[in-house]
């Protein structure tokens, strides 16, 4: 019997919306390898919620742990490629894998050869999905300082503020019922 790793990552909302929950994400990887006369010995979750230290934690757990039963490993599943690693350097991390300690790198949705033009096309979606998410994570940090810059919380308004719609945007205001509570915790 061929036994595997796999990990199911989801790094933002959408890709609930989009299909790509961690749920279709863990039945699809058990649907993979059940045909190729396998099983999944172990599966790391990193969600969306986590912070970056405690992804980056799952992430180093589940290197350490195909490094250390690679002897009795096949290899290692993921539903999609750019769902695989959270940047290139992640995505070496994968690949150093494969060709260090004969680990299959194996996707379900978009399946690749361990050959030159395989390592090349993932290469390529991997480069693909940087390209599309760096951009991104540069407006999101202009907005963020801008909406500092401007007086503004960066994100959701903290406990005691409420956020109210004033001439199409979104502003903070003093919430009478939540400041009350903090209120008493200065003056019991």
């Amino acid at each position: 019997m061929r036994r595997f790793v796999a990990l199911a990552r989801v790094s933002n909302w959408e890709q609930e919306r989009d299909g790509f929950s961690r749920v279709v994400q863990e039945d699809g990887l058990r649907h993979h390898a059940a045909p190729a006369g396998g099983e999944g010995v172990r599966l790391f979750r990193i969600a969306e919620t986590a912070s970056k230290h405690e992804g980056r934690k799952t992430f180093r757990e589940l290197l350490a742990y195909a490094k250390g039963h690679a002897g009795v490993l096949d290899g290692l599943i993921f539903f999609k490629l750019d769902l695989a690693a959270r940047n290139l350097i992640d995505h070496v991390e994968l690949e150093r894998l494969e060709s260090k300690y004969d680990l299959a790198f194996i996707s379900v949705s978009q399946p690749t050869e361990n050959t030159p033009a395989g390592r090349m096309m993932r290469r390529t979606l991997a480069n693909m999905s940087a390209f599309c998410t760096e951009p991104q994570a540069l407006d999101v940090n202009e907005g963020q300082t801008r909406r500092v810059r401007e007086g503004r919380f960066p994100g959701k308004a903290r406990y005691g503020y409420r956020e109210v719609r004033v001439d199409g945007r979104s502003i903070a205001e003093v919430d009478p019922s939540a400041a009350a509570n903090v209120m008493l915790i200065f003056n019991p």
